[in-house]
C-alpha cells in the first residue's frame, strides 16, 4: 500500500510488516528509510487533517470572492423537483431519438447550422452544393424531428 503525499512517498509493505517514507533530496538522490508505525500513522492522520482544513479554506475563500448579486442569485436559485428532474430527462431522450431519426447528412447539417451556427450559405460552400439543397435538408430534418415530438 503506498500513498504519494507531497514530495514524499509513505509505503507500507505488508509481506515484511514494514513502513517507508521515500523521498528525494537535495540533489535529487532517491532516499528510502524505515519508519516507526506511529510515524507513518501520524504522519497521515495530519495529511488528512491538512487537507480538510484546506477544503475548508478554499470554499470559505470561493464565497468571499462572490459579489452580493451572484450570493443572491445562489441563495434564491430554485432547486429542481424530482418531477423536473424526471422530465428533463424523458425530453433528452426524445430529443436524442428524434435525432436518430435523422440520415447522416440532416444531422450533419442540423449539427453544424442550429448547434454551430454555420450559415447556410457557409454550409453550401463547405458541402459544395447548392444553397436550395442545403435548404431542402434541414426543413426535412426539423420536420421529420418535428413528427417525432407530436406522437
Amino acid at each position: 500500500m503506498q500513498y504519494e503525499v507531497d514530495s514524499y512517498t509513505l509505503e507500507y509493505i505488508e509481506s515484511e510488516n514494514k513502513y517507508y517514507i521515500s523521498f528525494k533530496d537535495s540533489v535529487e538522490k532517491d532516499c528510502r528509510i524505515e519508519i516507526d508505525k506511529d510515524i507513518f500513522d501520524t504522519y497521515l492522520k495530519s495529511k488528512k487533517a491538512y487537507i480538510k482544513i484546506k477544503n475548508e479554506t478554499s470554499r470559505h475563500l470561493e464565497q468571499a470572492s462572490l459579489t452580493e448579486n451572484e450570493l443572491y442569485k445562489r441563495a434564491f436559485k430554485p432547486t429542481e423537483s424530482v418531477e423536473e428532474i424526471v422530465i428533463k430527462n424523458i425530453e433528452n431522450e426524445k430529443i436524442s431519438k428524434a435525432l436518430k431519426s435523422l440520415t447522416d447528412t440532416q444531422y450533419k447539417r442540423i449539427n453544424l447550422h442550429i448547434i454551430n451556427e454555420v450559415t447556410i450559405r457557409d454550409l453550401a460552400k463547405l458541402e459544395k452544393v447548392q444553397k436550395r439543397q442545403i435548404e431542402k435538408s434541414l426543413q426535412l430534418g426539423l420536420k421529420k424531428i418535428r413528427k417525432f415530438f407530436e406522437k
